[in-house]
This record gives C-alpha cells, sequence and structure tokens, in this order.
C-alpha cells in the first residue's frame, strides 16, 4: 500500500492502520515514514503526534524525535503530557543543564500549585541535581514543594531519593509518616513502595549517623567499589559520615572492576590524573562517557555533555576532586574500606595488594563478596571477608526492592557487617 504525501479526511483512518501494522511488525522507520505523512496533513491531531514520537524513539531517530518534540509542544503548549515529554528528552543523553533549563521554563508558565498534574516538573529536576552535585538548589525545591508532595501523595520515592541526596534523614521519616497517614485500605504499599519498612530504614539511618558523628575521628566509611553499592548502601543507612556532602570519593560512583582499586590506590591515582589516559565512548543510551584506558573502569554517573564538557575539561577537574577527597579522608587514617566485590577479582592478591596501604594507615578493610560464588581468601587480621550473595532477580538500587521483606533482610546483612567492622577499628585506634 502506497501513501499519498496529501491526505483527505476520510483516507486518515486506512493510513493510520498502515502506520499502525509497520509498528506491529517491528518496522519502525517504515512507520515513521507514515506517521511524518499523517501528522504533516493533520497536525491538529493530538493523537497522532504521539504515535509518532513513540516511532521515532523506538527507531532509535532521536534527532528527529526530538524535534518531534520540539513540534507538539509549540503545537499544544497547554497538553501536560507534551510538555512533561518535551522536557525529558534530553535526560537520556545527561544533558543536565538542558533538562533542568526546560523544566525550569515550563514552572514558570505552569505552577504545580494550581495544577497538580505539573508537579513531574519538579520531581523530575531531582536527577539533574543530584548528577551534578547541585545539593543547593535541591533542597531549595524540596522545601518549596514540600507541601505539595502530600498532595499528590504518589511522588514519595523520588523525594526520599532527594532527601537520600541530601542526607536529610528526619525529613526522611517526616515523608513516612505523613504518607502512612494517609493509607486507609490497612496496606503499608504505595506505588510498590512499602513505607513501614521504608520508615524502619530512615530511623536507623538517623541514629546511626548521629552515633557515627559523634565518634567520626576515631572511624570513618569509605566506598572501595568495585560498584557504586557499598556507598549506596552505607548512605542510604546514614553510615557515611559525609551524607549529604556534594564532595564524594573517586570511587562511590565509579565502576572499579576487577583489582583496579587497589592499583589505584598504591599508585597514588597516578594514572587517573592524566587525562591522555581517557578516551571518550558513548553509554547505551547515546550520552558521552569517558573510560580509563589502561584499567578499564568507566564512569557511569559522570556522564554527558554537563559534566564531562565540551573540551573534557570539566571531567578531568571533578576527577581530581575526587581523587583528593578519597585521599585526603583516607590519610586521616582509622578508615574502613568496603569493597562490594560484584565480578571478576583476584582476591589473593587484593588483599596482599591492600595489606601494607591499612597497616600505613591504621585502617581496616571489609571485603563484602556479593556474587552467587564464594572465594579463596587468606587470612589476615586487618580485613574481614563474607560472603552475602545477591538475591535472584533482585535490584538492590530500586526503591520498590530495597523496601520489600527481602530487601531490608539482604539491606540488613550488609549493614550487620559495616557497623560490625565499625565498632572493631574504633576499638583499635
Amino acid at each position: 500500500m502506497s501513501v499519498n504525501t496529501e491526505l483527505k479526511e476520510e483516507e486518515k483512518s486506512a493510513v493510520f492502520d498502515k502506520a499502525m501494522s509497520f509498528m506491529e511488525d517491528g518496522d519502525y522507520e517504515e512507520a515513521c515514514e507514515v506517521f511524518a505523512i499523517l501528522v504533516r496533513n493533520f497536525p491538529d491531531d493530538a493523537g497522532l503526534w504521539w504515535q509518532y514520537y513513540s516511532a521515532l524513539r523506538r527507531a532509535r531517530l532521536d534527532d528527529e524525535a526530538d524535534k518531534c518534540a520540539d513540534d507538539f509542544v509549540r503545537l499544544f503548549p497547554n497538553d501536560v503530557g507534551f510538555i512533561l515529554q518535551w522536557t525529558r528528552c534530553t535526560d537520556a543523553r545527561a544533558d543536565w543543564n538542558e533538562s533542568l533549563r526546560r523544566r525550569e521554563w515550563m514552572l514558570k508558565k505552569h505552577n504545580p500549585f494550581s495544577n497538580i498534574h505539573f508537579l513531574p516538573l519538579v520531581t523530575e529536576c531531582f536527577l539533574p541535581l543530584v548528577e551534578t552535585k547541585n545539593l543547593p538548589y535541591l533542597n531549595k525545591i524540596v522545601t518549596q514543594y514540600w507541601e505539595l508532595f502530600f498532595v499528590d501523595g504518589k511522588c514519595g520515592a523520588a523525594v526520599y531519593y532527594a532527601l537520600e541526596a541530601l542526607g536529610d534523614y528526619r525529613r526522611q521519616i517526616e515523608l513516612c509518616d505523613r504518607l502512612l497517614s494517609t493509607i486507609e485500605d490497612g496496606s503499608s504499599v504505595v506505588e510498590g513502595v512499602d513505607y513501614i519498612n521504608l520508615r524502619a530504614l530512615a530511623m536507623s539511618a538517623l541514629n546511626y549517623h548521629t552515633l557515627l558523628n559523634a565518634q567520626k575521628e576515631r572511624v570513618s566509611v569509605l566506598s572501595l567499589g568495585q560498584s557504586c553499592l557499598p556507598y549506596t548502601i552505607a548512605n542510604r543507612w546514614g553510615l557515611i559520615d559525609y551524607a549529604g556532602d556534594a564532595d564524594i570519593t573517586i570511587f562511590d560512583l565509579g565502576a572499579f572492576s576487577r583489582n583496579s582499586a587497589a592499583d589505584a590506590i598504591r599508585s597514588d591515582f597516578s594514572s587517573y590524573l592524566q587525562p591522555e589516559n581517557y578516551y571518550q565512548g558513548v553509554d547505551p543510551s547515546g550520552a558521552p562517557q569517558m573510560f580509563h584506558k589502561p584499567s578499564g573502569v568507566h564512569f557511569g554517573h559522570e556522564r554527558g555533555r554537563t559534566i564531562i564538557g565540551d573540551d573534557q575539561s570539566a571531567f578531568h577537574s571533578l576527577i581530581k576532586r575526587k581523587v583528593d577527597s578519597f585521599t585526603r579522608r583516607f590519610n586521616k587514617g582509622h578508615a574502613l574500606l568496603v569493597f562490594g566485590m560484584v565480578g571478576e577479582c583476584d582476591l589473593p592478591k587484593f588483599m596482599e595488594d591492600m595489606n601494607p596501604v591499612l597497616v600505613e594507615k591504621s585502617s581496616r578493610l571489609l571485603v563484602l563478596n556479593l556474587t552467587r560464588d564464594p572465594a579463596a581468601h587468606p587470612e589476615q587480621s586487618n580485613i574481614t571477608y563474607i560472603h552475602i550473595p545477591f538475591p535472584v532477580d533482585y535490584n538492590w538500587n530500586g526503591i520498590n526492592d530495597y523496601t520489600s521483606d527481602r530487601g531490608l533482610a539482604f539491606d540488613s546483612r550488609v549493614t550487620s557487617a559495616i557497623l560490625r567492622e565499625i565498632e572493631r577499628t574504633a576499638k583499635e585506634n
């Protein structure tokens, strides 16, 4: 069936069916061509624009999809769905400055206090602000819209995420209390999040953070990779003394595979401070991403044009600050390093390489083997090994999972191991 470029109203239905047939068959580019004709002939039909945009995204024609979004937000300037979709266009590529600019511009035109459906313009600012570590601005908008979050009642997960980045455990507890007070069916689950379990987590985090702050001169917890799990879970449970501080370390969010963390420490990060040792690639979403050539370490959070910079200078400055942050904290001594093993590692060599560094800094190392298989390892007095396999089909960083009963059990095993080692480190110092 050929499609005329000029269509009459009575031809619209048949041509639309043809486009949808292409979609069902996975022929997205062909569908895009047909939808392009449809929207050109019937520009006032919002449904056609939605389908066209969806087809472009599925065909991975992102530049065309972005232009489509520009067109439909111009044609339908008050449509909530189109506005939200337009503001999301640059999120996948981690162009955080543009993501924020779009939302700020739309918030000037559409007030969520007048129309609650525009509240995602606020909550979807959280990710760009957390990724760029603009925590003062994050705190400002959380405070500004605080009461509105409870009118909506469905954005608790996003708000909790923002408060976690701020290290604001008290408001996390308030959030849980107020959301629980609105539930009438006896369940503690809202939008998949168990708020009774989440409140217990927040209460523990506040208590741990208060207690550990009182003895932070005697012991501090630092992540050593391999992924962001040690930092994220420790921060979630109040076990990081710099919670709410943008000055995080190079290991906190980095993907340091195999033995690269030990190698980095032993070499004083010299290779990581040389710009020529990096190359810029792209992640699966098309966002610019930096890779460290000698080690294979990649930086999944330090991605996108906003963070990397047009000439990569912003990225290299950021890495230097993160290296300095780790070095400054570790050089104080009395640290508990937490190594979350999620992949391959020559563990005996890792322990051997780390031992003299630990002795020098009067510190300890906790190795959490999170893989399914136990690992052979030597016994060393300043290193503790514990095997805590991931639960099957479990996302440790998904709030629906970690607030479930089994998620709480997994987190509790990890935090209990950290707490025991904190106590040992403090006693030794």
